[in-house]
């Protein structure tokens, strides 16, 4: 599974944490001193502790407990997924293994990097076991919302896999590697949701919370991490494992609950904000004079 996140939905994202109140100036320039948690921002409250731990126990078994679909309730693609998928699907039985190991590989590379690496591992490196908890929290919070979202979604909605048809006819038009496992598994991608959840969650931690302490770096380690759930997205559809829209969609659940909610949540210094100042300012020009009125807010 695997889909591109579409800027739109990015863009959406990043104006809503910032009509919110982030700080501009914590988010424009690195702090000097050593990584730690900036107290004008919330911890992680005991409500969410409470609705983790109750939740992630669902999360788990949803995806074990129950089956998928035995007969799909959607089948075929939408708008532009036909034509993607005949433009980009590999066709042989090998190459389809090598991309759902590269696929698999990706996926794993991920989460490695964004959770293990980057909330667990830098922090420590860099002294604070308190930045690396309330990451990690943020981390767990994120992924469990959003894998319970999408394994319901999937299971409920039913849409058949984009083989399925083909499997159906036996006409061989698809290698028979295909025919196995789920088929009504499709959307959104549960792979692909969790991987733009790590990138997420890997965004919002290095642009807001300076991971690395270097700017150019976090950056980078954000680009790194969307380009890598990307890949995995593109990867999931060559494989004929998804539809495209099956991918966007993912994409856009897992980056909605990896980056809005931990900058809504623990970024965001709602705290911040002062009463609404006023002051005049005199105003001269060629053919005018007077005063003009300002404030901060």
């Amino acid at each position: 599974m695997g889909s591109v996140v579409r800027k739109i939905a990015a863009c959406a994202l990043l104006a809503c944490a910032a009509c919110a109140g982030p700080d501009a100036s914590t988010s424009a320039k690195t702090p000097s001193s050593g990584l730690h948690w900036d107290e004008e921002r919330p911890r992680f409250r005991p409500v969410e502790y409470a609705v983790t731990t109750a939740v992630a126990p669902f999360s788990i078994g949803a995806y074990f407990a129950f089956p998928d679909q035995a007969q799909p309730h959607w089948v075929g693609g939408i708008v532009f997924d036909d034509a993607a998928r005949d433009a980009l699907r590999v066709r042989s039985p090998d190459g389809l293994r090598a991309v759902w190991t590269l696929a698999d590989g990706t996926g794993v590379l991920l989460v490695a990097l964004s959770v293990g690496l980057d909330s667990v591992v830098v922090p420590l490196l860099r002294g604070s076991s308190d930045v690396a908890w309330q990451l990690l929290m943020m981390d767990a919070e994120s992924f469990t919302l959003s894998s319970l979202l999408a394994i319901t979604l999937y299971d409920t909605v039913g849409r058949a896999r984009p083989y399925y048809q083909d499997c159906q006819r036996n006409d061989g038009s698809v290698p028979s590697i295909e025919c196995q496992g789920s088929s009504t598994a499709s959307f959104p991608s549960g792979h692909i949701n969790e991987a733009f959840t790590a990138a997420g969650l890997s965004c919002a931690h290095h642009l807001f919370g300076h991971v690395y302490g270097n700017r150019i770096a976090d950056d980078v380690a954000c680009g790194r991490d969307l380009a890598l759930a990307t890949t995995e997205g593109m990867l999931r559809v060559l494989g004929d494992r998804h539809y495209v829209s099956d991918v966007i969609i993912g994409g856009s659940l897992g980056f909605a609950f990896g980056f809005a909610m931990p900058v809504l949540l623990h970024y965001v210094k709602w705290a911040r904000r002062g009463p609404i100042s006023w002051y005049p300012a005199p105003m001269v020009g060629p053919d005018r004079a007077g005063l003009v009125l300002g404030g901060s807010f």
